[in-house]
This record gives structure tokens, C-alpha cells and sequence, in this order.
């Protein structure tokens, strides 16, 4: 199985309600993955309604020129987004990754990179990602998997004017956890998202029970900076992302 090294992420904000749209033309086999996750927890609603004002079109690549093709074919293969009062396009490199998840190969979740650049500099502003998945059929318990996600909505919540946080979100890719879903934060800079992650608080709080309980039966997360982008996100270039 390839295992991926870059990441293109495109982020769209909508000034109403949208329900994702399908991929409008095949797929180039520059995508090991890819899929369109809409924030709809954000918008008061539940994965399975597919409606939200955020989404993330996400690919995950073995080349830097794989996604930077992928971002090119985005006008025709999800000619919607163009309707968004708001887009930033990246292309992403993990400089840390650990755990497992099914973008790669469903039926045997695993990590997602074997490639890494090194650490960015203490004020270089960077993406986040993390995700959680479930084993479904005959033993799942949703009622765990939902208590995952108010947890999740409870860290969001305690997050708001976080020190050097641009923004924050979580994305699900279907309304009955095929796909893992994951959670995208952008990051004033490097210091900021360390100081946050490995302070106390909900995030904290989450993660020992998730420790202790098994909340989920599979989570990653992986660091990213940013190799280059183009938009804005909440009014902004990430030189300039501020708390």
C-alpha cells in the first residue's frame, strides 16, 4: 500500500447552508484519497444531514506535484465550492504523525505517512489534523462513538480565543463513519498549537478518559506545515493569522 507524504487541503466557507455535492467527474489517480467533509456539528445539525457553512475537500498524495495537480483539477471536480464567500487552498507536509485511520485502505486501517520534513520554526503558523474511526457492524455502539463527539464539540467550545488558534473544525465525510472523520485547526504558529496541546484543560480531560475508557477504537493525529497556499481563511493569509 503507498503511503502518502503530502496533503492538499482545500477549506470553503458559505454565507448559508449547503448540502455536499458529489465529485463531479472521475477522480486522477494523483489522489490516494480523497473526500469532501462538511462541519455540520458547527452548524447545529448532524453528520448525516451532509448540511454545514464549512466543508474541506481533502486528498492525501505521494507527491507534492500529485497534489498540486489534484488542487488544479478542483474547479471541475467540485465545480460548487466556487460558490463559497471564502476559500483557502494548501498544500500540506506532516512533520509528525501517529496513530491509524482507513483513508488509505479501509479494510486495514494504519498510519497515513512514512515521510517527514523536519519541525517548523517556534512562530511558523501551521495546520493540524486529527482524526477518529470506528469498527462498524455487529458489536458497534454508537452511543460510545457519540459521546467521542460531544467530547470533541466540548473541546471546541473550550478552545474559543485560545492564544495563537486561527480556527477550528471537524469534518465528516459520511453520515454513518465509513470514512474516518477528522478535525482541521490552523495555527498562528507552532509554538501556540504546542502550548495548547500540551497544557491542561478539556483537550487534556479528552484525552485521559479516551486513554482509559477506549472511546474510539482508532485516532491519529498529524502536524503539517505548509508548503503553499492561496485565499484567505476567516479573513486572512497565514502570514497574518493572529489569535
Amino acid at each position: 500500500m503507498s503511503m502518502a507524504s503530502h496533503v492538499s487541503l482545500q477549506l470553503a466557507r458559505f454565507d448559508g447552508l449547503r448540502r455536499v455535492e458529489p465529485i463531479a467527474e472521475p477522480v486522477l489517480g494523483d489522489a490516494l484519497f480523497h473526500g469532501i467533509g462538511a462541519d455540520a456539528r458547527a452548524s447545529g445539525g448532524v453528520p448525516e444531514s451532509r448540511e454545514a457553512f464549512n466543508f474541506v475537500v481533502l486528498g492525501l498524495h505521494d507527491s507534492a506535484d500529485a497534489a498540486q495537480r489534484f488542487l488544479t483539477s478542483s474547479p471541475g471536480l467540485v465545480p460548487w465550492l466556487g460558490d463559497a464567500v471564502e476559500r483557502w487552498n494548501a498544500i500540506l507536509e506532516p512533520f509528525r504523525h501517529h496513530g491509524t485511520a482507513n483513508h488509505l485502505n479501509p479494510d486495514e486501517p494504519g498510519p497515513l505517512f512514512d515521510t517527514f520534513v523536519p519541525p517548523p520554526a517556534p512562530d511558523e503558523p501551521i495546520v493540524v489534523m486529527t482524526s477518529v474511526g470506528y469498527r462498524l457492524g455487529p458489536g458497534f455502539d454508537p452511543a460510545r462513538a457519540d459521546a467521542f463527539s460531544e467530547g470533541v464539540m466540548a473541546v471546541r467550545a473550550s478552545m474559543t480565543a485560545v492564544s495563537g488558534l486561527h480556527s477550528q473544525q471537524s469534518f465528516s465525510f459520511s453520515g454513518n463513519r465509513e470514512v474516518d472523520g477528522v478535525t482541521v485547526t490552523t495555527w498562528a504558529s507552532f509554538d501556540a498549537m504546542r502550548a495548547w496541546a500540551y497544557g491542561m484543560g478539556t483537550h487534556r480531560i479528552l484525552l485521559d478518559r479516551h486513554r482509559g475508557e477506549g472511546m474510539a477504537d482508532r485516532t491519529s493525529f498529524t502536524r503539517l506545515r505548509i508548503v503553499r497556499s492561496d485565499g484567505t481563511w476567516y479573513g486572512a493569509e497565514p502570514e497574518h493569522w493572529v489569535s
